[in-house]
């Protein structure tokens, strides 16, 4: 049986890797991928890459699994002023040196107007007005499989990920494979991360298809103990580099952790800024994450979890 599953990775390593050599990848095709995931991450600037503490966090780097405890994750967020709706659940169970993640996210828009014009051999004017004759939804739903292994001081994992784009107007699929790696020091995390590490296909319907280019994250998270106030200062700054831009990015996220409570959190995301709060009541943690932007107005993240 172990065999078995060995060389089922196997084939479906190569068929990805294969998949990836057929075209070149394409800028933004990744971009359903990009929403922050879960109330602590958000609060914390989008970070994680380093000092993920919530099954989210695998999305970031899958190495982030074998650090966790066994534990079940929900999400809600209403991203944009509610335009964009996020649904997030995971599970992470650990054994020994080795855990393992099953994972699933949804990306949805309702009540997007199809408009047309009255006469449409006409420009449109004033009395030539577009009016809607339609309204559609789009879905994208992500599906993440995850491996991590302990080894000394390192962590090690792999996501390999499944995915449905639903456009409305047309349709696809694909998948890919993420990998990650952890050094767990005193007091300092480091972290990597390569998403899509070979060109992930989405194959659409219309027969064409289009790569999603890797994106390498790197992070680092120092821990600042307050013996005195029985507490902890965290902080993290992620660097991010998607190889089909020539840009990259920053994301820093600050956190305040009190008797491993209350938490208190404050970061940037880009150039937007972030805020946040949560509360650990035995097992259970609860947490709220806010994002702003300039222009698309803010963004809640309402997330739930249990420990055991």
């Amino acid at each position: 049986m172990r065999r078995i599953i060995k060389n089922l990775y196997f084939r479906i390593f190569i068929f990805f890797v294969l998949s990836s050599m057929l075209g070149f990848a394409t800028k933004y095709a990744g971009e359903f991928q990009e929403l922050v995931v879960g109330g602590r991450i958000c609060g914390m600037g989008g970070t994680g890459i380093a000092q993920g503490v919530e099954p989210a966090s695998i999305i970031l780097n899958p190495a982030n699994a074998i650090s966790l405890n066994r534990s079940l994750h929900l999400m809600h967020s209403e991203n944009f002023s509610g335009i964009v709706k996020n649904e997030f659940g995971g599970f992470v169970g650990i054994k020994d040196d080795v855990a393992y993640g099953v994972e699933a996210q949804m990306v949805s828009v309702d009540g997007i107007k199809l408009t047309t014009l009255p006469d449409t051999n006409k420009q449109p004017g004033d009395d030539n007005r577009p009016f809607p004759y339609d309204t559609v939804s789009t879905r994208d739903v992500i599906f993440y499989l995850n491996a991590a292994k302990r080894k000394s001081i390192l962590n090690f994992g792999l996501n390999l990920k499944f995915y449905y784009r639903d456009l409305a107007v047309m349709s696809g699929f694909g998948g890919g494979v993420d990998v990650g790696m952890k050094l767990n020091l005193k007091n300092l995390n480091l972290g990597i991360g390569v998403r899509d590490f070979v060109l992930a296909p989405i194959f659409w319907e219309s027969k064409t298809k289009e790569f999603i280019s890797p994106k390498i994250s790197t992070g680092i998270a120092p821990y600042f103990p307050l013996i005195m106030l029985n507490s902890v200062v965290i902080f993290e700054l992620d660097i991010i580099k998607d190889l089909s831009l020539n840009n990259f990015s920053l994301n820093s996220g600050l956190e305040f952790a009190y008797k491993d409570k209350l938490f208190f959190r404050a970061g940037r995301n880009e150039n937007r800024y972030t805020a946040g709060a949560g509360i650990k009541y035995r097992k259970l943690i609860f947490d709220y994450g806010l994002i702003t932007h300039p222009d698309l107005g803010i963004s809640n993240k309402f997330s739930a979890g249990i420990e055991f």
